[in-house]
């Protein structure tokens, strides 16, 4: 799902670098239709130049959004993870409580239970904190 993310992420950072030079190059063009026509084509070019500005508003607006996501969802996953830690620790307290013999984890919980681990100690959410900053 992160890489997910990241690639959002740079898919949105190349949409803008490309409306930057849809608008860079209009307005190339702008400048030498008007100075080639003598202008006759100047209101066809402004009206082109000017959907062009609104479509940018919207990029942006659409790149704060997805920043807002992201952020909301390393929010949530960070509760995720602390959540079933909880109950982890829950279960175990529980079972040694119980004075019931603990049954060795199965091989899937064994994954889960390292997986989780190692998200934890190897910080696999700072790489899309800096994809969403």
């Amino acid at each position: 799902m992160e890489t997910t993310v990241e690639k959002l992420e740079a898919m949105f950072q190349k949409s803008e670098a490309d409306l930057d030079y849809i608008e860079k190059r209009l307005k190339l063009d702008f400048l030498t239709v008007c100075t080639e026509s003598g202008g006759h084509t100047e209101e066809n070019l402004v009206e082109m130049l000017d959907d062009l500005i609104a479509i940018k508003a919207k990029h942006k607006l659409l790149c704060s959004e997805f920043k807002e996501i992201a952020a909301a969802h390393q929010a949530s996953m960070e509760s995720i993870k602390a959540n079933l830690t909880n109950v982890v620790q829950l279960i175990q307290q529980v079972q040694q409580t119980a004075a019931s013999e603990v049954s060795p984890l199965t091989e899937s919980e064994q994954k889960s239970a390292e997986l989780l681990c190692a998200s934890e100690n190897t910080g696999e959410l700072a790489g899309f904190n800096a994809a969403a900053q």
